[in-house]
């Protein structure tokens, strides 16, 4: 009698391992994709820290408030690379400072988990920069490794020095664990 049972604890075993391996395969293949047009988008419903100041007092960082920028060119699909960027920066370069000659580009690109309610807000202090174009892409979904993909690019326009601050978090707000700061200088 013993022995029945320690074969049906170890067929038990089987099935629930076998069932976990299935489990895992499905969510791993099954999982589609996310249409750059169900990519998510910065509207009016989601928490901003516009600043409305006028322009010249966006320039002295102390004095000044964070703002959103707006996308000033989106002709360039957010996926696809752009002509003419001078530094390409992830989350291992936050806490840089670069220097931007007018006219030159910086691009920054932030891991995104594509289902899991979480986005990247990217407010700016200061002046000097403009945001061209910013976004979400998958490079195709994975269960257990992030493939999506923020991106966002910035010119810079005039002189200034702009500091962006950029958090990780989900709906509702909350604390976000992952950061992003960068200080761009433009001669």
């Amino acid at each position: 009698m013993e022995k029945r049972w320690m074969i049906a604890g170890i067929a038990l075993v089987c099935v629930v391992a076998c069932a976990a391996v299935i489990l895992v395969f499905l969510m791993n293949t099954a999982t589609p994709s996310v249409a750059e047009s169900a990519q998510p988008t910065y509207t009016a419903a989601e928490p901003s820290t516009v600043s409305l100041q006028d322009p010249g007092s966006q320039c002295n960082l102390s004095a000044a408030g964070s703002r959103i920028p707006v996308p000033v060119d989106t002709s360039v699909p957010i996926q696809d690379p752009m002509p003419g960027i001078r530094y390409s920066l992830n989350e291992s370069d936050s806490d840089r400072t670069i220097v931007l000659d007018k006219g030159e580009n910086v691009e920054i690109n932030l891991r995104w988990r594509p289902g899991h309610g979480l986005y990247w807000i990217v407010p700016v202090s200061g002046c000097g920069i403009e945001l061209v174009n910013d976004g979400y892409y998958d490079t195709g979904t994975d269960f257990w490794n992030t493939s999506g993909h923020y991106r966002a690019r910035y010119r810079a326009v005039s002189p200034g020095r702009s500091v962006l601050n950029g958090e990780y978090l989900a709906k509702p707000k909350e604390v976000g664990n992952l950061r992003f700061n960068l200080t761009v200088i433009v001669k």
